[in-house]
């Protein structure tokens, strides 16, 4: 259980996503610097930010690993690989750097965030809902804290490089905290070990259905995270008129609501089934991307941006309730093909920089509408099943 679990592990287990969250929310909210300064269009910002996902991809092979291997190792290696990423971008002079950073930073985060859950599983035991919801409490207050680095650089008439190598030296800090921490120690090599190991026990991950589609709503969910963000500070910045202080602040009142959700909604909905909890979450982020897209007026877009994250939040704690509970014993396996699958949405910015480049920034956003209603439907159908 959580409560008997060492202090130290448990603080450095529950601070990954916040971690996590501030050092990825940095490329996603510089984007419109990066990418006037360098020289790129639109679709190759987004070919930037779509880099992530084959890094996470090949990440997975760490998720994989935590289940029969030092999570502590794993989860320390991969904020130090953070922390290299951060640093790629802050010195990077092209285009080809930028892609390698973004490569990196998704290996890097996917091994330490899911080194450190499969960890959590363990030490939290029944009371594993109760502790997500507290460490994506942190996570909304990393989301705050990459805006935060951004806007801070702006205000300070920095270089947007500041505030990647701001975040390259914090990283480095968690590092060694996680290093240090008491993570718990894989089950002892057993049978159950050697189906994690087995071909036969990745096959009968992949081939588990309820896998296959939690994998596919969180595929469409990705695009609502940083990248959604990174779109409407550009749609605000070069089509409503707003600074790039004004622009990031309103995202900063957007991303409030995720601390509302995990603090105030979440242990309100303890008894609502992870089913439910999703359906109308979806619903309700799907209303603000559209709102965010059309209506020009900033507190209006602020407000939305409130809904969605609210949305989002709420969203991913049911799905990632269910990741981690849906395959005992093979939690990090679950996570791997997951995120593998999960890993396709982060191409979504690659189209979403297509249309900006062709039709413009608010056709761009509204294009958020389309994959909500498509993320509504197969929630629905989820739940029939």
């Amino acid at each position: 259980m959580a409560r008997r679990a060492p202090v130290s592990a448990l603080g450095a287990v529950l601070f990954v996503r916040l971690a996590d969250e501030s050092a990825v929310f940095v490329p996603f909210g510089t984007l419109e610097s990066f990418r006037a300064d360098l020289g790129l269009t639109y679709a190759q910002a987004g070919t930037v930010l779509a880099a992530i996902a084959p890094g996470a991809l090949v990440g997975g092979v760490f998720s994989a690993a935590a289940d029969r291997h030092s999570r502590r190792v794993i989860a320390a290696g991969g904020a130090l690989a953070l922390a290299l990423a951060l640093a790629l971008f802050a010195l990077a002079g092209s285009f080809a750097v930028l892609v390698l950073g973004g490569f990196v930073m998704g290996v890097a985060s996917t091994a330490m965030v899911d080194a450190a859950e499969v960890a959590l599983v363990d030490m939290a035991g029944d009371d594993l809902r109760r502790w997500l919801a507290r460490s994506n409490l942190l996570a909304t207050v990393g989301d705050l804290i990459g805006p935060a680095l951004v806007a801070g650089a702006v205000l300070l008439g920095l270089s947007w490089r500041a505030a990647f190598g701001v975040g390259a030296a914090l990283m480095a800090l968690y590092a060694l905290a996680l290093a240090g921490a008491p993570l718990p120690a894989p089950t002892a090599p057993g049978r159950a070990a050697d189906d994690r190991r087995s071909p036969s026990g990745l096959r009968a991950v992949l081939g588990d259905p309820a896998v296959v589609v939690l994998g596919l709503i969180g595929l469409l969910m990705v695009p609502f995270d940083e990248p959604l963000v990174g779109f409407t500070i550009a749609l605000l910045e070069q089509e409503r008129g707003a600074s790039a202080a004004t622009a990031t602040m309103v995202a900063f009142i957007g991303i409030c609501g995720g601390v509302f959700a995990f603090a105030v909604l979440a242990p309100r909905f303890e008894g609502v089934t992870d089913h439910r909890l999703l359906l109308w979450s979806v619903t309700a982020m799907t209303a603000g991307a559209v709102t965010m897209a059309v209506v020009p007026v900033l507190a209006v877009v602020a407000v939305a941006g409130v809904v969605t994250a609210i949305g989002l939040s709420l969203a991913w704690l049911a799905v990632q309730h269910r990741s981690l509970v849906l395959r005992p014993g093979q939690v990090g396996t679950t996570k791997a093909v997951l995120g593998a699958i999960e890993s396709t949405g982060s191409w979504l910015p690659i189209g979403v920089g297509v249309i900006a480049d062709g039709a413009g920034l608010g056709w761009a956003v509204g294009t958020f509408g389309i994959v909500g209603g498509i993320l509504i439907a197969l929630s629905r159908w989820s739940g029939r099943r």
